[in-house]
């Protein structure tokens, strides 16, 4: 998939709204962002009208200063058990010797991203015992860990990735030399922590019968940041994200589908998969007709061949 902007604020401005983010005032600002909240986002839909039991983790999608505001902010923040795994290699290096080993640091940061979703599954289900009606549930799981800082050998040392096999793999523009290939090795150690701790969410929602009932969509919203092309530029490197989506009886597994899809395209996704009206502000196109097709490989919409992305400040 692509962003409609290579950078996080407003990457996300458009996730939540459906729309490209230079229709989304200050809240695209990485600086001192400020949220209208007269722009309609998915989860406050899927709240009000849906009657769905939102929250999130970690990266909030109030973005900038408005995590106050009506729209999400504290309200809606599961993270009692702290927000140590978004600076994940730092965290373990740091406290390995205190647990005793690194994997023990790393079992400390797996069980922060358990016990904060148990967190927010028990708010539903307290919210499902005191209405006496079943509620949909909407979770944002949103780790930074793959944004720069991390810790240097990290790779190497907490997941046992060779930098020297990353030779002759690393795209062309970049000079492949030891150095390149640690900080490269880093970043894909902090990919793997990501794919644990979506494991464990897996894993909870498999324990309450609901693996099954539940659309998981995985994405990130920019590229690898601190590389030439990458982050904050209009690269491919820098557009290009992974787009992953499992809902059994819903989507075939296995499929790969070709059609060009923009992450903003996910807000009216999510409120079609809702059941509820898609607001007529949100100028995406839903992607759940790809996601439900019968077509097992490649473009399924012929008019999906080409996206529209911009380029943002990053910062003041």
């Amino acid at each position: 998939a692509l962003v409609p902007a290579p950078s996080c604020t407003p990457c996300r401005s458009s996730v939540l709204s459906g729309r490209y983010f230079w229709q989304t005032g200050l809240g695209a600002i990485l600086s001192g962002a400020l949220w209208d909240d007269d722009i309609q986002t998915f989860p406050i839909e899927l709240e009000r009208n849906g009657d769905y039991f939102i929250g999130y983790t970690y990266k909030v999608w109030a973005p900038g200063l408005s995590l106050n505001a009506p729209m999400g902010g504290t309200r809606t923040q599961y993270q009692r058990a702290g927000g140590h795994f978004s600076h994940f290699s730092h965290w373990v290096t740091c406290n390995a010797k205190k647990y005793g080993s690194i994997e023990a640091a790393k079992n400390v940061l797996y069980q922060e991203t358990r016990d904060n979703f148990l967190q927010f599954l028990d708010g539903w289900k307290e919210v499902k015992e005191t209405s006496g009606s079943q509620k949909p549930f909407m979770y944002w799981w949103g780790p930074t860990n793959t944004h720069r800082t991390w810790e240097q050998g990290s790779g190497k040392n907490l997941w046992n990735i060779d930098p020297d096999n990353l030779k002759g793999r690393l795209p062309e523009f970049l000079s492949d030399v030891a150095e390149i290939r640690e900080d490269v090795a880093d970043y894909l150690g902090e990919c793997q922590a990501v794919d644990y701790g979506l494991g464990i969410i897996l894993e909870e929602l498999e324990k309450i019968g609901e693996l099954e009932n539940t659309l998981v969509v995985v994405s990130g919203d920019h590229g690898i940041p601190g590389v030439p092309r990458a982050k904050c530029n209009l690269y491919d490197i820098g557009c290009e994200v992974a787009l992953a989506a499992r809902w059994p009886e819903k989507i075939k597994p296995g499929r790969v589908v070709k059609d060009f899809v923009n992450l903003m395209d996910l807000a009216p996704t999510f409120c079609e998969a809702g059941q509820i009206k898609v607001p007529d502000c949100m100028v995406g196109k839903s992607i759940l007709p790809l996601f439900t097709s019968d077509i097992q490989h490649g473009q399924i919409e012929e008019d999906r061949n080409f996206v529209v992305m911009g380029r943002e400040r990053h910062g003041k």
